[in-house]
């Protein structure tokens, strides 16, 4: 996974160093979308992921940091937060933006924890890959966490406010037997093309029916259109 995100990671730090019409391009699907990498620099937080914040106990590890949006403002509320990610060049983002622990690490390598909570944020299921990798993903997830702690992580349900070409996409997705949310990316940044890999985006009821069946305890706590917040509990 750190060799499809190596690109990303290069053109946040060249943003943060001060090109700042830096453009990732994103291949989703087969479909290209020029995003600037200013975006993930940003200072806003999303409505749903500053719930999330306000949901967050004791000790936190915030996964797939990025920039280190999230971190930063639990560390200004004074929580005990770690900061991991795959991308060398976030980690160098994050230290020098004030993060006081953040570590380069793939999620199923990481030695730390326990923790109380687990935010993982700004889609923060794509980083289960596909569907059927979910159940080991969240049986990561209940060795890093302390007893009764909990997994606080946004997804979305690409069928709301889905367009017609958006529908038949998802129908003809699910007639080939593949989950609607596994979208296929590839960055590319500067004329270099990264590895292609898999990212989920699951519906609120895949997901509570996975964690059901894996011992967790899921609700939702926000939605807005498709985009969703779940708070799942170990048993």
């Amino acid at each position: 996974m750190s060799d499809a995100y190596n690109l990303h990671g290069m053109a946040l730090l060249d943003c943060f160093r001060g090109e700042t019409d830096a453009m990732l391009v994103v291949h989703q699907d087969g479909e290209r979308d020029d995003v600037p990498a200013a975006f993930w620099l940003r200072q806003t937080i999303d409505p749903l992921e500053a719930r999330a914040l306000d949901l967050c106990a004791g000790r936190v590890l915030d996964v797939g940091a990025g920039a280190g949006l999230h971190t930063l403002e639990l560390q200004r509320r004074g929580f005990d937060v770690t900061a991991i990610d795959v991308a060398a060049e976030c980690i160098v983002i994050m230290k020098e933006r004030g993060v006081r622990r953040a570590e380069q690490a793939d999620l199923y390598a990481f030695a730390g924890g326990p923790f109380d909570t687990i935010v993982n944020l700004c889609n923060g299921l794509d980083k289960v890959g596909r569907l059927a990798d979910l159940p080991r993903f969240l049986d990561r997830m209940r060795s890093m966490l302390a007893p009764g702690g909990q997994l606080l992580a946004d997804s979305f349900d690409l069928r709301v406010g889905a367009d017609a070409s958006r529908l038949a996409q998802i129908e003809r997705r699910t007639a080939a037997g593949r989950y609607f949310g596994e979208l296929d990316l590839r960055f590319e940044y500067k004329g270099r093309s990264g590895a292609d890999f898999t990212v989920l985006q699951v519906d609120y009821e895949t997901l509570a029916a996975a964690a059901a069946d894996h011992g967790w305890t899921c609700e939702q706590i926000a939605t807005a259109g498709g985009h969703y917040l779940a708070r799942l509990r170990t048993s």
